[in-house]
């Protein structure tokens, strides 16, 4: 099945007071380990929900797409569980096969009614349709507990099992830094940093060697067992063994205390994004003590002005998408997923500007070098009042002043305009977000650390999943690997084309599709009310019909294409140049033999 750039109905995204909001918040009140509340509260999408993933029309009138269902819990159905798909004209208003709108082809149990040998349901992989998978997993250590740990390590597991034959995946293990797997000669036992510099030029050069379109010699020697990949692949992209990048992540460490997940706000060595100097170190970059800070600073200043790439200036986002976007096939299936608690930036941030906060609240801090002398001199019962005084005080300015909302306001703003190029780009590549939000027991939090994931998720087409306090990821990733994995194949021709036309009028036709399900009735209880639920309908404008010259110059360029990846790209573009430089030579040999015999002088008459 061939499947062109998803086409989604979704949203636009909202302005940055509504990105503040963000998404949904569980509880009626923030909860008070939160130092700021959260103002708006999203009702998160409908459950259950049948929701067309993809539309293509390109074939006209052969349509084809990709659907999902998901029931009350948020579990997706497969295939076997759909008792009757009905396919609708989006258009109208019935939202099941009736006379007002009778179906354009009726299923059950997955076969095609009055032997309609054109129409199919396949799920994703029978209809030969690849998945190219991305998971960004949390791996800081500070403030995670052992439990914790062990809990982020069985849903990464969970989510790479889910993988079948053929699907493609990698691992963004973000904490200070950004990890993932590659196929690259040494670099292929482990989890690699994607900011170091001989990471990079390796992978540069795989980058390379996968567009030229000969053999792949980068990786490990190739052995009977374990022969060498095929022309094109990059090894620093998407990995054909989608369980090493989850074999890798069994050893990988918990560190740091600076979640690199979206990257907001100034550097992380910046130290004026801070309201006190940060205890320990910065992995890859040093402590913040004085003499190594200030070297370790300029180094990096120093090499950005020569032009070269620096760490620290990327997210575990930016990453993910990046290997999608650059790697995934056009016949693939595209998702990045998210297991996360949402948290960015340095973990101490918001209790550290609750207690020692910047002007004009620094006055009120007991530990501030214009209190501590003062209070020094002080008795027990002097140094015991004033400080209870210093911290109701404290308390006061910070809230009137508003120095932790205006922070995470300013932060929100960050988010806003990098969700909107985050989202563009999903969009643009066919990609889907999905999430699994980890909610933390007794740490100090970003009130829309987890709006945020919901908020990408739901903007992309995804879905937004949460695990309670206390509770293992493992049935929320599975559910969501399996609906990224689990999509249902429709193909089908449209019998009466012409009358879609004729419908349009003058305007320019369009096609919408809508989609009726009945599932099981083994399926219903209490948070899966009903067994019939329809999709929201999905229009697209129908494909122009090509001009002789719009169909031969297509031709012409999918034979270059195909020439291209025949000779490889750097032999294809030195033949170019040849060429080029031949037709420019017979082109001036022509023009001055047309001069020749247009200006030579006539012959004198005798």
């Amino acid at each position: 099945m061939s499947v062109t750039p998803l086409v989604r109905h979704l949203t636009v995204l909202a302005c940055v007071v509504a990105a503040c909001a963000l998404g949904h918040s569980q509880s009626s009140g923030a909860p008070k380990e939160q130092l700021v509340k959260s103002v708006v509260n999203v009702a998160p999408i409908a459950l259950p929900q049948v929701r067309i993933d993809q539309l293509d029309l390109s074939g006209w009138p052969k349509i084809k797409a990709l659907f999902t269902v998901v029931d009350g819990r948020g579990a997706p159905i497969e295939l076997k569980g759909l008792v009757k798909v009905d396919v609708l004209d989006g258009s109208k208003k019935a939202t099941s096969h009736s006379k007002q709108n009778p179906a354009l082809v009726r299923f059950e149990k997955g076969v095609a009614l009055e032997k309609r040998k054109d129409a199919k349901l396949l799920a994703r992989p029978e209809a030969k349709i690849g998945l190219g998978a991305v998971l960004v997993a949390q791996g800081y250590g500070s403030t995670v507990e052992v439990i914790e740990q062990q809990r982020i390590r069985e849903g990464v597991a969970a989510a790479f099992k889910q993988l079948g034959k053929g699907d493609r995946a990698n691992l963004v293990w973000y904490n200070d830094r950004l990890r993932i797997a590659t196929g690259v000669g040494a670099l292929n036992t482990r989890l690699v940093d994607a900011e170091n510099p001989e990471v990079r030029k390796k992978c540069a050069d795989a980058r390379r060697e996968a567009r030229s379109g000969g053999p792949i010699t980068l990786g490990p020697a190739a052995t009977k067992d374990a022969p060498a990949p095929p022309a094109g692949t990059d090894l620093c992209g998407l990995q054909a063994d989608a369980s090493k990048p989850a074999e890798f992540a069994k050893t990988e460490s918990f560190s740091g205390s600076f979640p690199r997940l979206f990257n907001l706000g100034p550097v992380f060595w910046d130290l004026s994004r801070y309201c006190g100097t940060p205890s320990g170190a910065l992995e890859g970059f040093g402590p913040f003590s004085k003499n190594e800070y200030e070297s370790a600073k300029q180094t990096r200043e120093d090499a950005k002005n020569r032009g070269e790439a620096v760490d620290f200036e990327t997210s575990a986002m930016d990453v993910g998408l990046g290997l999608l976007a650059k790697d995934g096939r056009p016949d693939e299936q595209l998702a990045l997923v998210l297991l996360s608690d949402g948290r960015d930036g340095w973990v101490q941030d918001l209790s550290t500007c609750a207690e020692h906060p910047p002007k004009p609240c620094d006055m009120y801090d007991a530990s501030g070098a214009v209190n501590v002398d003062r209070i020094a001199k002080m008795g027990d019962k002097q140094k015991m009042a004033e400080n209870h005084r210093l911290q109701v005080e404290l308390k006061r300015c910070v809230e009137t002043n508003k120095i932790l909302t205006s922070r995470v306001a300013l932060m929100q703003k960050q988010f806003h305009d990098k969700a909107q190029q985050w989202i563009g780009v999903a969009r643009a590549a066919g990609i889907r977000i999905f999430a699994v939000g980890l909610r933390r027991p007794g740490v100090v939090t970003n009130p829309y650390d987890l709006e945020r994931l919901r908020l990408l998720a739901d903007r992309t087409g995804g879905t937004y999943r949460e695990v309670g306090i206390g509770m293992s990821p493992v049935t929320a990733v599975n559910r969501t690997m399996a609906e990224v994995a689990g999509q249902i194949a429709l193909e089908f021709k449209h019998l009466d084309p012409d009358a879609v036309v004729e419908a349009a009028g003058d305007a320019e036709p369009t096609f919408s599709l809508r989609l009726s399900v009945t599932i099981d009735a083994k399926l219903e209880r209490e948070d899966n009310p009903g067994t019939q639920f329809a999709s929201e309908p999905v229009t697209l404008p129908l494909p122009k019909e090509l001009s002789l010259w719009r169909l031969l110059k297509d031709l012409g360029w999918s034979l270059l294409v195909r020439i291209q990846l025949l000779m490889g790209y750097d032999v294809y573009v030195i033949v170019g140049y040849v060429l080029t430089i031949v037709a420019l030579l017979l082109s001036l040999l022509i023009i001055w033999k047309i001069g020749k015999r247009l200006f030579r002088s006539k012959p004198k008459a005798t």
